[in-house]
């Protein structure tokens, strides 16, 4: 598996930030009070916070300091229904195009202004909207391509799906495959459209959450979990397939880590019918099917940022530091 270190990522942002967007945005605040332009100074002041939030935010992401996690509580906007987030989106969008009207008035309007404020609405609506409506939480076909790459046994419960991309064919390194079932979150880290490893999470280790968004206007998110032996796993999602939301299978796995907690795992409400066994055709005539490795989460080798035993460097991306482990994926 190609190393993705996503500790490095949100290091070298927290670097821009604090070297860069800090000073700017405190540079925009003098001269703008200077120049007794409150309409800029009001902005460069809300960016200088929401800067400084985001460097508290990465500092304890990068320590794994994260809070016991609360069922029920926090992280708001995932747990919304999904016509819920799409009005919420749309008054994101209606804001921008305020923005850009208002910077039209007050003559701040130029082509950077427009290209950044209608590329974010675009965004927001061809992607992110587009996702979420179209998003299904299980689908047969996607099962029964689970069954046959043996990633999930036939007929077992799987009460969400999560792929970073559309079709097996054009699956990349890097591409991410999630299943959740009422007590495990199931990870597939595709090292290539040819070979994967899959891993176990069960819900009752998860001692802490994080959620960040990631990419342009929220494209992508990233998810840090804290396990009961202080293991901590970052999971970037991309984000790029039309057909799975990352907001939605987000929304499944709080409401799966709430019901562990509260200890209604195994209530009713999850029991779903036995599903009949269709025969999915087989690979013989098309490209070969990749091959998916079974490991443990627990016994997952170090990674290049780590020396190995043998001298060499490993293609599992996990770095140890004193008594915290953390997994890159």
């Amino acid at each position: 598996m190609d190393n993705h270190d996503e500790l490095k990522d949100l290091k070298s942002k927290r670097r821009i930030i604090v070297f860069l967007g800090l000073p700017m945005w405190v540079l925009g605040l003098y001269f703008a009070i200077a120049e007794k332009e409150w309409i800029m100074g009001f902005l460069s002041l809300l960016l200088l916070v929401a800067s400084v939030f985001a460097i508290v935010k990465a500092n304890k992401l990068i320590r794994g300091a994260l809070a016991p996690y609360r069922p029920g509580k926090g992280f708001w906007y995932y747990r919304m229904s999904a016509q819920s987030k799409r009005a919420y989106i749309t008054a994101a969008q209606c804001v921008l195009l305020l923005l850009l009207i208002g910077f039209w008035l007050m003559d701040y309007f130029n082509g950077y202004t427009a290209a950044t404020t209608v590329g974010g609405i675009i965004v927001l609506q061809v992607l992110v909207k587009r996702r979420i409506k179209l998003h299904i939480e299980v689908d047969e076909a996607s099962l029964l391509e689970l069954e046959e790459l043996g990633i999930i046994r036939q007929g077992e419960v799987i009460t969400s799906l999560y792929k970073d991309f559309e079709k097996w064919s054009n699956v990349s390194g890097k591409a991410k495959v999630l299943a959740l079932t009422p007590e495990r979150l199931i990870v597939i880290i595709m090292a290539s459209a040819q070979a994967g490893a899959r891993y176990e999470i069960r819900l009752r280790e998860i001692t802490g959450l994080s959620i960040i968004s990631e990419g342009k206007y929220g494209q992508g998110v990233i998810v840090t979990l804290k396990l009961a032996d202080d293991t901590v796993i970052h999971l970037r999602l991309e984000g790029e397939s039309q057909q799975d939301s990352p907001e939605q299978f987000i929304q499944a796995l709080l409401k799966g880590l709430d019901r562990v907690y509260t200890g209604t795992a195994g209530s009713g409400a999850l029991v779903q019918n036995p599903r009949p066994h269709l025969e999915y055709p087989k690979s013989s005539g098309k490209e070969p099917l990749p091959q998916i490795r079974h490991l443990d989460l627990h016994e997952a080798p170090v990674s290049q940022t780590s020396a190995s035993p043998s001298g060499r460097a490993n293609r599992i991306p996990v770095e140890l530091k004193t008594s915290k482990r953390r997994i890159e994926f």
